[in-house]
C-alpha cells in the first residue's frame, strides 16, 4: 500500500514526498470506506444502513476542518505531523474499538485529520503549480494500486483493514512534508465573486456526481446485468482515467469544458445500455474530472489575496457535495428513478463545467479591475 507513493513520483517528482505520503494516507480512507461498510456491520451487530455512518462522520469532520481552520491557522509542518500523527492514531484505534458509537467518534478524528492533511498539501501545491499535478495525481493513482487490496483485505474484516490504513499514514508522519510549509496566516478573504462562483460550481459537480457514483455498483448489477468483476473493473478504470487526466491537467487551459463532457459521460455509464459504454464512460468520467479541478484551484488561486487562501474552501464544498449527494440519489434510487438519477448527475456535472467556462470568459473579457474578477494584490501590495 506505500507503492502509490513511488507510482506517482515514477510519473515525475514534483511534490515534497510528506506531501504525496500525505495525499495517498487520505485517498486510501475514502477508498477503503465502502469495502469498510459490510465488515463493519458485521462485527458491530448493525445494518448496513447505519454502517454507513462512518462515512458520513469522516466527510462531516473532513468538510467541516477545511471549512473553519484556514481560517485561524496557518499551513505549516507541525499541524501537518499533528494531523498525521492523529490519523495514525485514529486509524489503529478503530481497530480496537468495540462500540459503535465510538468508532463513529474516532472516524469522525480521522476525517478530521485527514481534512487538516488535505488542506496543508492543497495550499502548497496551489503555491508551487510545478507540484499541482502531483498532488492531484496522487488521489486516482492511490485507488487504482490500493482499491483491490483493500477489497482482498475486507475479507478478513475490518480491524485488519483498519490497522493496514494506520501503517499507509505513518509514511506522512515520518516524512517531511518540505521546507517551503509554513505561510503567514492570511488576513481576510479576496471580495473576488467569480471565486465565489467557482467554488458553488465545485460544489454542484461534487454533489451531483456522488449523487449516481456511490450507486454505479448497484445499478450496474440491476440495469445492465453485470457482475461484481466488471462493475469493479469499472471503478479501476475510472482511477486510471483520473489519473492520466490530473498528469495532463497543467497542460490546457478549459477546465470547465472538460469538466462539462463529464456530464455525458456519467449519463452513459448507467443509460448506454452495455458493458462496454459503461466501462468506456466510466474512464472519460474520471478523466474529465480530474482534467478540471486542478485548473479550477489554480482559477480560485488566480483571484486570491495568497495563493492558498481558497484551499480549504474548496476541499470542504467539495466534501459537503460528496456527503450530501449520496442522499439526493438514495431518493432516486429507492423509487427506480434511474433514467432520473442519471438525468440528475450528468446535467448538474455538465452546468457546473459550463459555469466554470463562464468565469474564465467572464475574467478574459472584463477589465482586471473589476471588483466581480478582482485579482491577487502583487507582494507587498495592500489588502
Amino acid at each position: 500500500m506505500i507503492g502509490p507513493t513511488r507510482v506517482a513520483y515514477a510519473f515525475q517528482p514534483r511534490a515534497p514526498a510528506g506531501l504525496v505520503a500525505g495525499a495517498a494516507a487520505v485517498a486510501v480512507l475514502f477508498a477503503a470506506t465502502p469495502f469498510l461498510i459490510p465488515e463493519v456491520a458485521a462485527r458491530f451487530g448493525v445494518t448496513e444502513g447505519r454502517a454507513g455512518l462512518i462515512s458520513v462522520a469522516q466527510v462531516g469532520a473532513f468538510a467541516v476542518v477545511n471549512l473553519v481552520l484556514p481560517r485561524f491557522l496557518a499551513p505549516s509542518a507541525v499541524a501537518w505531523r499533528s494531523a498525521a500523527w492523529a490519523l495514525v492514531a485514529t486509524n489503529g484505534a478503530s481497530a480496537a474499538l468495540t462500540d459503535f458509537s465510538g468508532l463513529l467518534a474516532v472516524r469522525a478524528g480521522a476525517g478530521a485529520a485527514a481534512g487538516l492533511l488535505t488542506w496543508v498539501a492543497w495550499s502548497d501545491a496551489m503555491r508551487r503549480p510545478r507540484s499541482l499535478a502531483s498532488i492531484a495525481a496522487t488521489g486516482p493513482v492511490t485507488v487504482l494500486v490500493g482499491s483491490p487490496v483493500l477489497a482482498a483485505l475486507s475479507a478478513s474484516g475490518d480491524r485488519l483493514v483498519f490497522a493496514v490504513m494506520a501503517v499507509v499514514a505513518v509514511p506522512a508522519a515520518v516524512v517531511p512534508p518540505g521546507p517551503e510549509i509554513g505561510a503567514a496566516r492570511r488576513s481576510g478573504v479576496s471580495r473576488s465573486r467569480s471565486n465565489r462562483i467557482l467554488l458553488a460550481a465545485m460544489f454542484v459537480l461534487t454533489f451531483s456526481g456522488s449523487s449516481l457514483f456511490i450507486y454505479e455498483v448497484v445499478l450496474a448489477r440491476d440495469q445492465l446485468g453485470l457482475g461484481p468483476a466488471v462493475a469493479s473493473l469499472g471503478f479501476s478504470l475510472n482511477a486510471a482515467g483520473g489519473l492520466l487526466g490530473a498528469r495532463l491537467a497543467s497542460r490546457h487551459r478549459r477546465p470547465g469544458w472538460w469538466l462539462a463532457t463529464g456530464g455525458p459521460a456519467a449519463y452513459l455509464t448507467i443509460q448506454g445500455g452495455n458493458a462496454a459504454s459503461y466501462l468506456i464512460s466510466m474512464t472519460w468520467w474520471g478523466f474529465a474530472f480530474w482534467m478540471g479541478v486542478p485548473g479550477i484551484m489554480q482559477m480560485l488561486a488566480e483571484r486570491s489575496r495568497e495563493p492558498g487562501e481558497r484551499a480549504g474552501d474548496a476541499q470542504a464544498v467539495m466534501a459537503f457535495g460528496r456527503a450530501l449527494g449520496p442522499a439526493l440519489g438514495g431518493v432516486f434510487a429507492d423509487a427506480g428513478a434511474v433514467t432520473g438519477l442519471a438525468l440528475v448527475a450528468g446535467g448538474g456535472i455538465a452546468v457546473a463545467g459550463l459555469a466554470v467556462t463562464g468565469v474564465q470568459e467572464g475574467r478574459e473579457r472584463l477589465p482586471p479591475t473589476d471588483p466581480a474578477f478582482e485579482p491577487r494584490p502583487p507582494p507587498g501590495g495592500g489588502g
